[in-house]
């Protein structure tokens, strides 16, 4: 019996085998690791496009998240920074009180906002910033927006955005494929 195992462990295809089963082992474990940090941390990640570029990755760690009572009942403002690219989301939402979806504007008294910012540094020129409430080049009013909250707790929220907006000029910034995760200020 010891022969047995003995030519089985020198064998240099099973030696290899337990070798990348155990990197892979090691590769899963750090990326479970690191989902559970960007958990507990707090993230907003999508992708973004603006209408003369590609659509690209928008990721950060630094969201902000504020409930205030405004208009005689609960606003939550989300704002979410990426600092590689200092492009910017901005949206306020009204009469939040549970998990459900928001429209952008909607059709309520209180129109919610839904805000792209292109370059946060360049906060003077006002072609950088795209709304919902703006129409496009040909004067059509497509912005539009959803919010999907999953979860609302008085401490975290966590939920998916969808914003497409319009420039002064009437160019369009596309916010898709998002998910954010925070804690409430």
């Amino acid at each position: 019996m010891k022969i047995r195992t003995r030519r089985f462990f020198r064998n240099p295809m099973v030696l290899l085998g337990i070798l990348l089963c155990f990197v892979a082992s090691l590769i899963s474990f750090s990326h479970g690791v690191a989902d559970f940090n960007q958990n507990k941390q707090g993230f907003f990640k999508g992708n973004i496009s603006f209408e003369e570029n590609r659509e690209h990755s928008f990721k950060t760690s630094k969201v902000v998240v504020k409930k205030l009572i405004e208009r005689g009942g609960n606003s939550i403002t989300i704002m979410a920074t990426d600092d590689s690219t200092s492009e910017s989301v901005y949206v306020r939402l009204y009469n939040v009180d549970k998990p459900s979806t928001f429209f952008i504007p909607g059709n309520g008294t209180q129109k919610n906002v839904g805000n792209i910012v292109k370059d946060f540094s360049q906060y003077r020129d006002i072609n950088n910033f795209y709304q919902a409430s703006l129409p496009n080049s040909e004067g059509l009013l497509n912005g539009v927006g959803r919010v999907n909250i999953i979860k609302l707790t008085d401490d975290e929220i966590e939920g998916e955005i969808i914003i497409m907006a319009n420039n002064a000029e009437g160019e369009q910034a596309q916010l898709s494929w998002s998910k954010f995760k925070a804690s409430i200020q």
